[in-house]
């Protein structure tokens, strides 16, 4: 099994980022994990690109025996903007441009092994987002063939919130990959175990395109993106969550809800290997 962390980096100086990202990189050399995730926040950018990843971050990342994804802008700091599925032509060439200029970057300096994207906020009928989403798709696939992009099924008020728009996204779709979060989707089935149930066996059919697992425990009351090693009455299944997508050896397990604390990733990935086994 592969296995990752995000440290959840933040915008502060850029001596902290440097002393993070060593942080994130120690615990997964420690831990013999295979991927470093690092979340790209709104602050990041309106930094520059340059002046948040050059120097010191980039020789990081290009001495380091891990690989990286990067978690474009997460929702926490877009408010309602629907992003690349803004029905509207013009914002959402804004937003293609920004995530243009994302790409540039790294690939002309450190080539990224999967760029995560969020679909927005949702502002209409989903077949409108849907619409405007597979354009700006298909305007990253022609601008860069083969690119490494997925979609993540998202936080509630989100385009791809509910379950059978993420799985109308994928048919329609058919060589989209897919991030799963477990905490998020296990939420907007109502915490029912049985639709949580449907909804991997539903997600099997593309098992192939799943390119990474953020595993989060979610239960009622109990918040919806909680680590797994702290157990929740009524939480999600992990075992049934890998048993029904999770074997494929390319999918990284990742873990983003305790940093970068050694002992923790371990109890985490322990969880999950756990599982794996039953």
């Amino acid at each position: 099994m592969r296995f990752g962390l995000n440290p959840r980096l933040e915008a502060t100086t850029k001596r902290e980022l440097v002393h993070g990202l060593m942080g994130a990189l120690a615990a997964a050399t420690e831990l013999g994990f295979d991927v470093v995730e690092i979340s790209l926040t709104e602050r990041m950018f309106e930094l520059g690109l340059r002046a948040v990843f050059g120097g010191d971050l980039l020789d990081l990342m290009q001495a380091a025996r891990p690989s990286f994804h990067l978690h474009l802008f997460p929702p926490s700091g877009r408010g309602g903007d629907p992003g690349i599925s803004n029905p509207s032509a013009y914002p959402r060439s804004l937003e293609l441009r920004r995530i243009i200029q994302v790409i540039e970057f790294f690939e002309g300096n450190h080539p990224l092994q999967l760029y995560l994207l969020h679909a927005g906020h949702r502002t209409s009928a989903f077949e409108t987002h849907l619409k405007a989403l597979r354009r700006s798709l298909g305007a990253l696939e022609t601008l860069y063939p083969g690119l490494p992009i997925a979609l993540v099924n998202d936080w509630p008020g989100a385009v791809l919130e509910r379950p059978p728009d993420f799985l109308e996204l994928l048919d329609a779709m058919p060589n989209l990959r897919y991030v799963f979060n477990t905490g998020l989707a296990y939420h907007a089935v109502d915490y029912n175990p049985e639709a949580y149930a449907w909804l991997l066996r539903s997600l099997s059919r593309f098992e192939d395109r799943l390119a990474e697992i953020q595993w989060s425990d979610g239960a009622p009351g109990g918040g919806l993106n909680r680590p797994l090693h702290v157990r929740l009455e009524r939480g999600v299944d992990v075992h049934r969550t890998i048993r029904t997508i999770g074997r494929n050896p390319a999918v990284v397990h990742l873990f983003d809800t305790v940093g970068a604390s050694v002992s923790a990733l371990a109890r985490e990935r322990r969880a999950v290997y756990n599982s794996a086994r039953l």
